[in-house]
């Protein structure tokens, strides 16, 4: 039961990972030009949003080694 507990949360870890790097993208491509958004609302809601994920995935990310290392014992 813990491999399964730990794989699920080494996954929720992957999909934030995953959704940061698309919001960062998007931000990328919004400040360059590429993506068309008069407004700045995708910037903005970009950088708050990953601002939001990051801690997300840390502490995701410290759960998964705990208990990685729980386990070993």
């Amino acid at each position: 039961m813990r491999t399964v507990l730990r794989r699920v949360v080494l996954g929720a870890f992957a999909c934030t990972v995953a959704a940061i790097a698309v919001l960062v993208g998007e931000v990328v491509l919004s400040v360059t030009g590429v993506l068309f958004d008069p407004h700045g609302y995708g910037m903005f809601g970009g950088i708050l949003f990953a601002a939001v994920l990051t801690p997300i995935a840390l502490l995701l990310w410290l759960l998964y080694v705990v208990m990685r290392g729980a386990n070993s014992d």
